[in-house]
């Protein structure tokens, strides 16, 4: 037997699924976000200086 007046479920939103968003998530953790991408970029560009100075050292 139907029932009619019940509401059919929806999908949970963005919140209701995580209980954040990506906004809320970037502006509260921000500094330490920051702080990774520098930590990732010093770390690629370092190994990068690595190669091109090994490279010199090979080709004498």
């Amino acid at each position: 037997m139907m029932q009619e007046h019940l509401p059919k479920d929806k999908d949970p939103s963005e919140v209701q699924e995580w209980g954040w968003t990506i906004q809320e998530f970037v502006t509260e953790n921000f500094w330490y976000l920051l702080a990774i991408i520098v930590l990732l970029a010093l770390f690629f560009f370092a190994r990068h200086r690595w190669n091109v100075r090994n490279s010199r050292k090979h080709k004498n």
